[in-house]
């Protein structure tokens, strides 16, 4: 079964400065969606950058490995083939078409693959999956070609011991591309509630996500804050109340913007796969600080994955 991905960004950089990314390999670990998650993965680049044959070889154990070979380049449409070894072997063809306009540069990142047809089932999940890969990957790529820097970090905490405690919270599916929006209502009324109107405060906020629909991008997430100064109160119909377990927990910790969050769930899940650790709970965010008060690059968050 054939399968096309086609994902774009607006980037605020003339053509020449966003291409000087994509052409040369040995950029590509400031933006990769992939390399980000396994730091020390060894990589091998040769070739002249932006020249036909340039190739990056990777050797990773949580990434897996494989090999990325530019086939052609025009100063606008770059094509490589893509090669992957493992987890499992499958090969693609990649493009990166830029075009300019009166706003900055338009990127556009492609890929033209196949599956074999018993896996049809599988088939929207990993679209999906490498959708939001490349919507991280442009995401950084336009940070870098803008500012010359992503302004965020996220590194493997291992498995913690985490105490439990319970919450109250506003429970919603909305499209993945809508969440951040939603979100931010949903605790902007926690706030209003819980601490204005109510004179409360509370530990722990936290976004917990019950069900993850990978096959039509959308998610169920609860945002929510630890109940411990809510306990009798009486709380409208909307709000939901539930529970985190104490147990052990595999942490990921996130230094920067929301925007580049979605950096720790991949480096989490892949982290988890690779280990072969088993989940026994709802995966969920713990925020440290508060966005109304520290700039977007000072915020600190924590991804957990319950573990059985």
């Amino acid at each position: 079964m054939k399968y096309h991905i086609e994902r774009s960004t607006l980037i605020d950089a003339d053509k020449d400065r966003v291409l000087s990314f994509i052409k040369d390999f040995n950029k590509w670990n400031s933006w990769s969606p992939w390399t980000i998650i396994e730091p020390d993965c060894s990589i091998t680049v040769e070739g002249t950058p932006g020249d036909e044959g340039h190739m990056m070889r990777w050797d990773g154990s949580v990434i897996g490995s494989g090999i990325n070979t530019l086939v052609s380049n025009n100063g606008s449409e770059l094509t490589y083939n893509l090669e992957f070894w493992k987890p499992w072997k499958s090969k693609a063809q990649t493009r990166f078409i830029l075009e300019e306009t009166n706003e900055g540069t338009k990127v556009t990142w492609t890929m033209d693959s196949s599956m074999p047809f018993f896996l049809f089932f599988a088939l929207n999940s990993m679209k999906t999956l490498i959708s939001l890969d490349y919507d991280r990957g442009l995401r950084m790529l336009k940070e870098m070609s803008e500012k010359g820097t992503v302004d965020a970090d996220t590194t493997v905490n291992g498995i913690v011991d985490l105490e439990g405690f319970s919450y109250v919270g506003i429970q919603k599916t909305a499209p993945i591309e809508q969440m951040g929006p939603e979100m931010k209502k949903d605790f902007e009324k926690l706030m209003h509630d819980v601490i204005q109107k109510r004179g409360k405060s509370a530990k722990n906020w936290l976004s917990l996500y019950p069900k993850m629909d990978m096959k039509n991008m959308r998610m169920t997430y609860i945002a929510a804050v630890s109940d411990e100064a809510l306990q009798g109160e009486d709380l409208s119909p909307e709000y939901v109340r539930g529970t985190v377990k104490t147990g052990k927990a595999f942490e990921i910790k996130h230094r920067g913007s929301y925007d580049f969050i979605g950096n720790g769930w991949s480096m989490g899940m892949m982290h988890i796969r690779a280990q072969k650790l088993k989940q026994g709970g709802v995966p969920f965010e713990l925020y440290w600080n508060n966005p109304k008060e520290v700039s977007p690059h000072e915020l600190q968050t924590s991804i957990y994955f319950p573990l059985k």
